[in-house]
């Protein structure tokens, strides 16, 4: 086998899809955000496992990524979420009627309308994130120089910048009240026909008035929640969406065993002394694997049901364990590294909190190389 395996649970995405769905009724699209691999997840086997549990498209950051998804599933919607570099030169690889295609700029609009068959566009515009989109000064202007231009749009969007950070929510009204004000303009100017939206993760949990025409799920559709903060605003707004399920497992195996005596070094920089006779086992993860070197000398796997802490510096392609107190491990042993084993669990947020980041970066970092396989 390869150095450690990731396995996805297509009934905790199902879980977590249905949780959506009963919030959004019938009328509002949910969207599985799989860009980078699918957070970490896997691109085509996460969004096989969401499509069969009922997502109405894909969204993904590059255009790479969705000629990749094109290429596996040749009718399926999907939403260009990002910034296309060198446009003017690949244009022609968007000339697809089921690609939607997010652009910030008038002259992406004119570029992307000229193809035969043109994607869907939609207008990503600026409320408070200041990253892509035209701000509201300009809203009144583009919005009639779309219409002389004879431009289709089929859609607006735009993106909450603090949504998860807070328990008071004052400045994401802000950006939805501007949002609706931008729609009241395109509507004046006779855009009747389009797909509003701007809610992910935490808005479409939190706001209702956000989920508008559709959903853009991210982190939450892997079983994450985008923050405490959100679990904590649902609790204050007397609001119970259930419970996620987490998707993915990381585990490798036992390589080695090493026997050492009291006093000595163990790593890069000798930064770990034993103080009593320790039994040390060696996995063959590291930093290129995925595992953040943050976690050296400071969180732990799990061996049998047991914690088994992580001594030294965590290695380029290994890392060490203790597992003087679990007498049983041998070589070849199961080794979580995300996941539960015999009614113990450490989780991407057990690694976010311990290394000072979030669960997004946590997942990400897995190695693609590895493949994911899809579960019961």
């Amino acid at each position: 086998m390869l150095s450690a395996e990731v396995t996805l649970s297509r009934s905790a995405f199902a879980h977590n899809i249905a949780l959506y769905r009963k919030l959004l009724g019938g009328k509002t699209k949910f969207t599985a955000v799989v860009k980078s691999n699918a957070y970490g997840h896997g691109l085509l086997e996460t969004a096989s496992i969401a499509l069969s549990a009922g997502a109405d498209l894909l969204a993904v950051n590059a255009l790479e990524e969705a000629l990749a998804l094109r290429k596996a599933f040749p009718s399926v919607s999907i939403l260009i979420m990002g910034s296309i570099p060198q446009l003017e030169s690949r244009k022609h690889l968007l000339a697809d009627e089921d690609f939607w295609v997010m652009v910030s700029r008038f002259e992406e609009m004119q570029m992307l309308s000229r193809l035969n068959p043109a994607p869907k566009i939609h207008l990503k515009l600026n409320t408070g994130m200041a990253r892509l989109g035209q701000s509201r000064p300009e809203w009144d202007a583009l919005a009639k120089k779309i219409k002389e231009e004879k431009i289709p749009l089929a859609g607006l969007c735009t993106h909450f910048a603090s949504t998860e950070d807070f328990t008071e929510h004052s400045y994401s009204m802000m950006q939805l009240s501007l949002f609706q004000e931008a729609i009241e303009i395109f509507y004046s100017y006779g855009f009747l026909d389009i797909l509003c939206h701007c809610a992910s993760s935490a808005s479409a949990m939190l706001f209702a008035e956000a989920r508008m025409d559709l959903v853009r799920v991210g982190i939450s559709l892997y079983g994450l929640w985008p923050s405490l903060e959100t679990k904590l605003s649902l609790s204050l707004m007397k609001k119970d969406v259930g419970m996620l399920k987490p998707a993915l497992s990381w585990k490798t195996r036992i390589q080695h065993i090493q026997n050492l005596d009291a006093g000595a070094f163990i790593g890069y920089g000798s930064t770990f002394k034993t103080t009593y006779p320790t039994r040390l086992a060696v996995v063959p993860v590291g930093y290129y694997e995925g595992l953040d070197r943050k976690l050296s000398n400071h969180g732990y796997m799990l061996i049998h049901g047991e914690r088994a802490k992580i001594l030294g510096r965590i290695c380029m392609n290994m890392t060490m364990l203790e597992i003087t107190h679990i007498p049983k491990a041998k070589l070849g042993d199961e080794v979580v590294i995300l996941g539960s084993s015999e009614g113990e669990t450490v989780s991407a947020d057990d690694h976010a909190m311990w290394t000072n980041t979030i669960n997004y970066e946590i997942v990400t970092n897995i190695l693609d190389k590895f493949p994911r396989t899809i579960v019961d």
